[in-house]
């Protein structure tokens, strides 16, 4: 394995572990809070997670009590960089960690949280690095199998040059014998 591939499992690892529900003090409850915003995330069915995250928006939206608009942010953010989301989508998550933290500046847990969007920030970054140098290698992979195209072409055309060279090589010297039989024949007649 390549020292960046070790280097991203690595990564990956640790934010695994970060994510788990037993991992972090962000998990304990503040206060009476709806069972949407109480559930295990880890026990949700992978495919329900986009259903998930619209309920937690409406409660960001709708619900009248402040303090749990401003924690279902958190869990939007939460449901939007877990492990077991099927499409995670990191910088969503970060937008959603920014207005929590807009909003309840005053959490005792706002330095692990930053560090979260921190890490979520740079997981995001090499996420999209890593979508990039995909997309160059495809390119460059194209053009590499056209040039070999174009190169495997050229040898073709090389060969087949090399054969009609030859073959006009055996035309001269059928040629020069003919010539040659015409000036033997030439000096026949003139004796």
């Amino acid at each position: 394995m390549k020292p960046e591939a070790i280097k991203q499992v690595i990564f990956f690892v640790i934010i695994g572990v970060l994510l788990s529900s037993g991992c972090c003090s962000l998990f304990r409850a503040h206060g009476p809070a709806p069972p949407l915003l109480r559930e295990d995330f880890s026990l949700l069915n992978p495919k329900d997670f986009p259903m998930k995250i619209k309920q937690l928006e409406e409660v960001s939206q709708k619900h009248k009590s402040m303090s749990v608009r401003t924690r279902a942010l958190f869990y939007i953010a939460l449901a939007h960089m877990h492990y077991r989301n099927p499409s995670p989508d990191y910088s969503k998550a970060v937008q959603y960690l920014d207005k929590y933290i807009a909003l309840d500046s005053d959490n005792k847990d706002i330095d692990e949280i930053v560090a979260w969007k921190s890490t979520l920030r740079t997981l995001d970054s090499s996420l999209q690095e890593y979508k990039k140098l995909e997309r160059s290698y495809a390119q460059l992979k194209q053009q590499y199998d056209l040039a070999n195209k174009k190169i495997n072409d050229l040898g073709q055309e090389i060969e087949n040059q090399k054969k009609e060279i030859e073959r006009l090589k055996e035309i001269i010297k059928k040629l020069d014998a003919v010539e040659q039989e015409i000036e033997k024949k030439k000096k026949g007649i003139k004796k």
